[in-house]
């Protein structure tokens, strides 16, 4: 599991830029032209991948589908499921769980589950889950899932602890449409309650939105390793994996 993230990682855009520049460095000292052509690639595929309107088309058709949960589908579950996804989309899905478990007067029961796959330890859980007691939420309303990897284990042991009984699914909105594909496989009904939306919704761009940013080029890098994992699950099924 751990060479797939690895081998996954290689595949985002910041990781073939990187490539790009390096083996122009390489060849700079042997074949300059060649070397010159590698370094303008990966500087012009910075410059494609780190402006606002390409982060944002990558990442719309996860994020279109999905809206924030209104306030009136409150009492559609009584369980909520926050899936893990790095110290800081969990503030942001914490934040929605938050305003999910208060909608519901504090009757609703919390499902923190998975774990980071290069460690053995559940740190981020434990962590969410202190997170949601100094606001007010009895540990008793909080179960740690700590045995999930990735997305798949994820969906696979929450099913095990919520049956078939409906749940919110509290995610990042570029997740959110891999997270469901899982669910729904297994005969799951999940509600979608997403949060940490990266896609800029805005109609027309301006002169800035051309000129690249760091952020920009990590949503892209979110994107990609969203369709990498979605055509990769979509693979192992038709394996009967």
């Amino acid at each position: 599991m751990v060479v797939l993230k690895l081998f996954q990682n290689f595949l985002m855009p910041s990781a073939f830029i990187v490539l790009f520049f390096l083996l122009g460095i390489i060849f700079w000292g042997k074949k300059k032209s060649r070397g010159k052509t590698l370094i303008i690639s990966g500087a012009a595929l910075y410059l494609l991948f780190s402006i606002s309107p390409v982060s944002d088309f990558l990442l719309m058709s996860l994020e279109e589908k999905y809206e924030r949960l209104p306030v009136e589908n409150i009492d559609k579950a009584e369980k909520v499921v926050l899936l893990l996804g790095g110290r800081e989309s969990d503030v942001l899905r914490g934040s929605e769980v938050l305003r999910l478990w208060h909608l519901s007067d504090g009757e609703m029961e919390i499902i923190v589950s998975g774990i980071d796959p290069f460690t053995t330890k559940n740190e981020e859980a434990y962590a969410v889950r202190n997170f949601f007691e100094h606001r007010g939420v009895d540990e008793n309303n909080v179960i740690i899932e700590g045995k999930s990897h990735n997305t798949r284990e994820n969906v696979e042991n929450v099913k095990k602890i919520v049956g078939d009984n409906p749940f919110f699914l509290v995610t990042s909105a570029y997740h959110m449409d891999r997270s469901l594909r899982e669910f729904e496989r297994l005969g799951a009904n999940p509600i979608p309650a997403p949060t940490d939306f990266k896609r800029k919704r805005v109609i027309t761009y301006g002169f800035f939105d051309f000129i690249p940013r760091g952020s920009n080029l990590r949503n892209s890098n979110l994107a990609f390793h969203e369709y990498i994992g979605i055509v990769y699950y979509q693979f192992i099924s038709l394996l009967g994996k």
